[in-house]
């Protein structure tokens, strides 16, 4: 499909198909194969890169001025040291070539001129073409200096860090010298735009809004959706060094979130704030419990926020799965099938669930009527279930219900 005209084809496989990661890793293990086979033992050379010589001159003269008993002098040629090069970074003799795939996206790592990296780029643009009758991206193939830009790959932005005052105190041989870690190091970033597009996610006119679709879910499948939604975002770019410019996000959706609980129980936001808020791990966030069928000691908790935003340096594991939109009803479902009283006439036991399509279809079918009770009880709870007993669940099937009769089956029950 492009541009809206439908074009019959024997090969390829569409844009977002479940299949086509499956069928990438197969047509792209051949690449993978000349990469790592033939490009990089060609385009890696040198076991370390050889220190310049400014840097060796210098660093004997701080060398000898302690040996001479003048450690001001020698501070002075180390803290010149601080500011230059240990080694060349464009050594000739000194290469190194990295690469990774993730389905049919696929990063290089290369230390080396940009005249070699096109050279690489134009290789594997011809080997492609060629072996497997694929073409580059003009417009996503691009060659990135790392220390001046970053370069984009799985959501995240890639650069080099430089900074000659991040120093540590390193102690070897009997002495206390500081050393630079941070010059040359690969660094995460959560992109710019990235943070914005889930700004404006929860956002109108520029300002947080309610979500219309959570309005008809209980309390706590409210907070349980937005909870997975962040900590899925959360989850994901907590690599990055800036993580804490997610700041916003929470903040954007914990303002969407008060919303919409104001919006469902006609309140205002403070009334929600005060009702769910709580201080875990020194951070505010809302929290809502309910009875756990299963196990009454331990409740079940939906919570939003109250996790820090720190740096970490492996993949967070215990974050729980994204989810886009939750699942109806089931924990408040089966609060109201426990308790097994009709919700219209308050009799306990023998009960079932009435079901229906939607309230704005129940709404049209009696257009121009009065309404019958049921149908009120169910749009004022914005439920599209009624757990009901079987008398009032016979009356409603039959068109029959009207409120008065069930007193009167209520009275024969007493007799």
């Amino acid at each position: 499909m492009e541009d809206w005209q439908y074009h019959e084809t024997y090969s390829g496989t569409p844009q977002g198909g479940v299949v086509s990661p499956l069928l990438a890793n197969i047509v792209l293990h051949e690449l993978d194969e000349y990469v790592l086979h033939t490009l990089i033992p060609l385009y890696t050379r040198g076991k370390a890169r050889k220190t310049t010589l400014q840097y060796r001159a210098t660093a004997y003269q701080a060398y000898k001025f302690t040996k001479q008993g003048q450690p001001k002098r020698a501070a002075e040629e180390r803290k010149k040291l601080r500011t230059m090069s240990y080694s060349d970074p464009m050594e000739s003799d000194y290469r190194r070539l990295r690469y990774v795939r993730y389905a049919d996206d696929f990063i290089l790592g290369f230390i080396g001129s940009r005249t070699e990296a096109e050279e690489i780029k134009s290789k594997i643009g011809n080997w492609l073409t060629e072996n497997l009758g694929l073409t580059l991206s003009s417009e996503k193939t691009v060659i990135t200096n790392a220390h001046q830009d970053r370069a984009r790959f799985v959501g995240y932005e890639i650069g080099v860090i430089t900074g000659d005052k991040m120093e540590v105190r390193t102690a070897l041989g009997g002495f206390q010298y500081k050393r630079r870690t941070l010059n040359g190091q690969i660094q995460l970033y959560v992109p710019e735009d990235v943070r914005l597009k889930w700004v404006n996610n929860y956002c109108e006119n520029g300002k947080p809004t309610h979500r219309s679709t959570y309005l008809r879910y209980s309390d706590f499948e409210i907070i349980h959706a937005y909870g997975c939604e962040w900590r899925g975002i959360l989850g994901y770019y907590n690599l990055a060094a800036n993580v804490h410019s997610l700041r916003q996000v929470e903040w954007t959706m914990m303002s969407s979130l008060t919303a919409t609980l104001s919006g469902k129980h006609k309140s205002s936001r403070s009334k929600m704030r005060a009702k769910y808020e709580r201080t875990v791990n020194g951070k505010k966030c809302l929290v809502c419990e309910v009875p756990n069928p299963n196990n009454p000691e331990k409740p079940l908790r939906a919570f939003m926020g109250g996790i820090p935003l720190k740096i970490r340096k492996k993949p967070s594991l215990d974050v729980d799965r994204l989810v886009w939109e939750p699942k109806y009803g089931r924990v408040e479902l089966t609060q109201r099938l426990l308790a097994d009283t009709c919700e219209l006439c308050g009799i306990v036991g023998n009960t079932e669930v009435h079901h229906i399509n939607s309230i704005k279809e129940l709404k049209q079918r009696y257009k121009g009527k009065e309404l019958p009770k049921w149908v009120i009880t169910m749009s004022e709870r914005n439920r599209n279930t009624l757990v009901v007993c079987l008398d009032c669940h016979d009356l409603i099937h039959t068109g029959k219900y009207d409120g008065k009769k069930v007193q009167k089956v209520m009275a024969s029950r007493m007799i």
